[in-house]
Order: C-alpha cells, then sequence, then structure tokens
C-alpha cells in the first residue's frame, strides 16, 4: 500500500511537473506570437474599386484629379485633359484594394514629419482620395515613407494613416504613391528604334542648319554636314539618342507654348517615316510639339498612332535631351 501510495505521489508530482512545462512553453510561445492581427486598412474598397472614378491627389507637389471620362478614358483635368497613364491608375486602385496593415505605429503628429505623414498639401503626406461616379468617397488615406519589412513577396512596408486620425501604421504595399502630377500622365509619345534613322536636319533658331545622316541601317556613327573637323560621335550620338529614347517630364497643350521662332528637327526613317519636332525654349525649360507622316503602309500607321498620342500637346524636355537637341553644329566637333 505505502509503495502504491509512492507511486501516486510520483505520478501526480510528474504530471504537475508536465502541467508547469506545459504552462511555460505556452507563455513563451505568447510572447513570441505577433500580438496584432494584419487586416485591410481600407475594408470594403477591394468590392468598391470598380466603382472608382475620380482619384483625387494632395501632395507638396500639387494638387490634381485623375477621372475617368468613359470612352475617352482616365485624364487629368488640371493638365487640359492630358490622358493618364492607365498602368498608374491601376497599379494604384490595385494596391489601395490590396493596403493591409502590419502593425500600428505612432499616434503622435510631433513624429509624421519623420514618418512622412505631415497633412499636405504643407506636409509631407500624399493624400489619394477615391470616389465613385456619384461623388461618394470610397477611399481616403494619407500615405507617407516606404520602409524594407525584407518581404520575399517583393511588398515593401508603407506609413499611412486615415484624415483626421492621428493613429498612424505600418501597412504592406504592392505600389508606391506618386503625388507629381507627371507620374500619373501617359507620356511615352514616340518611339523609334536607332536603326531606323536614316538622317537628321535640324535647323536651330538661330544659327547655321545641319544634318546628320546614316548611309545604311548597320552604320555605327552619324556623318555630320557640313563637316566639323575633329567630329564628336559622342555628341552626336546623343542627338539621336534623344529622339529614339524621346523623354517627356511633362505635358500641356501646345497652344499655351510659344513656337513662334522654334528649332526646327525633321527626322527620315529608312522605312518612310518622317518624324517632325519644333522646339521652344521658355525660361529654363524646352517644349517639344510633335507630328508624323508615312510613306509606307506600316510607316504611315505608326505616323498616325504618333499623332494621336501627340495630337496638340507639348511635351517638357528632360534636361539632358534638351541639351542635345540644342547643341549648335559648331559644338559637334572635338577642340
Amino acid at each position: 500500500m505505502k509503495a502504491r501510495r509512492s507511486l501516486i505521489g510520483l505520478g501526480l508530482a510528474a504530471l504537475f511537473s508536465l502541467g508547469l512545462a506545459g504552462f511555460a512553453l505556452h507563455e513563451r510561445a505568447q510572447e513570441g506570437a505577433p500580438h496584432f492581427a494584419p487586416s485591410p486598412f481600407l475594408p470594403g474598397f477591394a468590392e468598391q474599386v470598380k466603382n472608382a472614378a475620380r482619384i483625387h491627389i494632395v501632395s507638396h507637389e500639387g494638387v490634381f484629379d485623375i477621372t475617368n471620362r468613359g470612352d475617352k478614358g482616365w485624364v487629368l483635368p488640371q493638365r487640359g485633359n492630358y490622358p493618364a497613364d492607365f498602368d498608374e491608375v491601376r497599379h494604384t486602385l490595385i494596391g489601395l484594394a490590396a493596403l493591409e496593415t502590419i502593425a500600428p505605429k505612432t499616434a503622435r503628429p510631433d513624429w509624421f514629419k519623420d514618418i512622412g505623414l505631415e497633412t499636405p498639401p504643407k506636409g509631407n503626406g500624399v493624400l489619394i482620395e477615391v470616389k465613385d461616379g456619384h461623388g461618394q468617397t470610397i477611399a481616403s488615406v494619407i500615405m507617407g515613407n516606404m520602409e524594407n519589412t525584407g518581404d520575399a513577396n517583393g511588398s515593401a512596408g508603407l506609413f499611412v494613416r486615415r484624415p483626421g486620425e492621428n493613429q498612424t501604421w505600418l501597412a504592406r504595399a504592392v505600389f508606391v504613391p506618386h503625388g507629381d502630377p507627371a507620374a500619373w500622365m501617359a507620356l511615352k509619345v514616340l518611339e523609334i528604334e536607332p536603326a531606323r534613322i536614316k538622317d537628321i536636319a535640324i535647323a536651330p533658331a538661330s544659327g547655321k542648319p545641319f544634318t546628320l545622316s546614316h548611309q545604311r541601317p548597320s552604320d555605327l556613327h552619324y556623318t555630320l554636314s557640313p563637316p566639323v573637323k575633329n567630329p564628336d560621335n559622342t555628341l552626336m550620338d546623343a542627338i539621336a539618342d534623344a529622339i529614339s529614347g524621346f523623354a517627356a517630364t511633362d505635358a500641356k497643350p501646345a497652344s499655351e507654348v510659344d513656337f513662334s521662332k522654334p528649332t526646327r528637327v525633321t527626322v527620315h526613317g529608312f522605312d518612310g517615316l518622317t518624324i517632325n519636332l519644333e522646339l521652344a525654349t521658355i525660361g529654363s525649360d524646352s517644349w517639344a510639339r510633335i507630328n508624323a507622316t508615312g510613306a509606307q503602309p506600316a510607316a504611315s500607321a505608326q505616323a498616325q498612332a504618333i499623332n494621336a498620342r501627340a495630337g496638340a500637346w507639348a511635351f517638357k524636355l528632360a534636361p539632358d535631351k534638351a541639351a542635345a537637341l540644342l547643341t549648335p553644329q559648331a559644338k559637334l566637333g572635338t577642340p
């Protein structure tokens, strides 16, 4: 009987010890487990995103809208209804629908500046507000700095908060918010492969006209006419690159730019495509007006596509592209 009691005592002690160990392991697991369950930052927006008709942006760089005009697609009213980049619109709307909180962060307004969440336009945050066709707000968020979270799926951390609230959050984002109007504009209006360019005739607003030419598509460098001593192939290639890699940083109606005394650039392709550019310098900025014609069916189709995109718009050139296209003939030689 005494032995039996001892065994029972030992069994109870063992069970007690196992219970303590289990409790300790459970407590340790709870300490290591996250105390916040991720959730959609904009609950219900995923179901409403198909009704989006207007995106309102407020940032330190400007206040503007992107509006869905039905058959005309998405446009920027403050830019004369210039076409919006549909990929930018799509990525933003999908990104907002997928925005998921990772953890709550500071609720102190004096810390907002450090994470990019000050109220715009005076502050450094970016407000994105989405409305439906009836003008009802279906999403609204102020976005701040991005943060690398080491996510293997490629998403990043983004500091966010709701307008009128001080509580901030670190959210999982699959897109980068843009508060610059140019980032929303479809500015890829001209694409031509370098090998297709036969010659480039440039008539400066002041100075002598000159031509860069290829005899055949396989030529590595251009021939300058009239010639200069020690022609600089790097500078001449930069002129061709400015055309084949045409880069605009902004756009507005051509009627708002004075093209009365332009630099004229005429590009002839081996395939019959002709591109005409007029360049005007306004202050420190250079603007281009574009139209095209085609002598062959394929070239004619591309010319029509270029004209459909370029239309009556003027395009602001990136500084390096403008400098190349405005290089005078006398400076195309190496000293």
